[in-house]
């Protein structure tokens, strides 16, 4: 049987610190550079700003409010960040923040690539969605979140019920959790285990409607040149290329959250640190996605190069 870990690991949470840290910085850069460097990207750049604050909200959550700790082969964990210390935020509640703020991200990025192909599709007049598709799409981008959290709650078991759990399977640790002031645990119901299975079968659909979006995006741009000024097509041109790049880092950070549910259902070893390394590959996204538009996106990339002339 596995052994679980109870210490906190000093390392993890040091980790936490300097993502923390770097992520004020590079959101703080991306949100200035987006306000008042990026009026050529139109009324999309509001919903990138509001994608950039969600990623924000989501690194300082994870990195210094939260700090989880997670506790395999068991599903569970503790967490040691500002909201248990100074705040007594239970762990489910804290997660529950996490995966409120996550899914809002990730509809919203989805959202600035669909306001981007219907701009392109409307002054192409081709692909155009109406109206009666559009408004349950967007219905369902405010009704998943809420699902998703009243499903997160629904699978939570009360402390007496954790304590029942614990004595039952794990009656050799019970002193161990007796020293942790914040700490949940689930069963690993049908109930919890489908939860995981969406959980990466919908981060796989919003890949495939980002693909989607991108390769109309790319086609009709073939045809837009012909119809526009050269100025307009460089607007346009310039916000699918901010898109583009977050949408690669966002794949690229998506995949933590996947393998982290594969990691719990398939019971792997070693699972406790993947699962700690997957927490830390997440927390870096945001942090990541602005560096990569500093690099690839040409405003950005000005911009700095300017800075540094001066």
């Amino acid at each position: 049987m596995t052994t679980i870990d109870f210490s906190t690991p000093a390392w993890l949470i040091n980790y936490y610190h300097v993502i923390g840290i770097i992520s004020l910085f590079m959101n703080t850069l991306g949100l200035y550079l987006l306000m008042y460097q990026n009026s050529k990207l139109g009324y999309i750049r509001y919903f990138m700003l509001a994608y950039q604050i969600a990623c924000f909200l989501t690194d300082v959550h994870l990195t210094l409010l939260m700090q989880p700790v997670p506790l395999y082969p068991m599903f569970g964990g503790f967490i040691v960040g500002v909201l248990a210390e100074w705040f007594d935020m239970s762990v489910h509640f804290s997660m529950m923040g996490v995966v409120f703020i996550v899914i809002i991200q990730l509809e919203l990025l989805n959202i600035c690539f669909e306001r981007k192909h219907q701009a392109i599709a409307n002054t192409l007049r081709t692909h155009i969605l109406p109206v009666w598709f559009r408004m349950p799409c967007y219905f369902a981008c405010v009704a998943c979140p809420i699902g998703c959290c009243i499903w997160f709650h629904a699978v939570r078991l009360s402390k007496d019920e954790q304590w029942d759990l614990i004595r039952k399977d794990w009656p050799q640790y019970i002193s161990d959790f007796q020293n942790l002031s914040h700490f949940d645990v689930y069963k690993k119901t049908w109930w919890f285990v489908f939860l995981l299975i969406i959980t990466v079968l919908g981060g796989l659909f919003l890949i495939f409607l980002f693909v989607v979006f991108i390769l109309d995006i790319l086609r009709m741009m073939v045809a837009l040149k012909l119809k526009i000024s050269a100025s307009r097509f460089q607007k346009h041109k310039e916000a699918i290329q901010s898109l583009l790049v977050q949408f690669a880092t966002s794949s690229f950070c998506l995949a933590p959250p996947c393998c982290l549910a594969v990691i719990i259902l398939l019971e792997l070893e070693q699972a406790q640190l993947l699962t700690e390394l997957c927490i830390l590959w997440f927390a870096t996204h945001s942090s990541a996605n602005t560096v990569s538009l500093l690099i690839f996106f040409p405003p950005y990339r000005n911009f700095i190069l300017k800075q540094l002339r001066m």
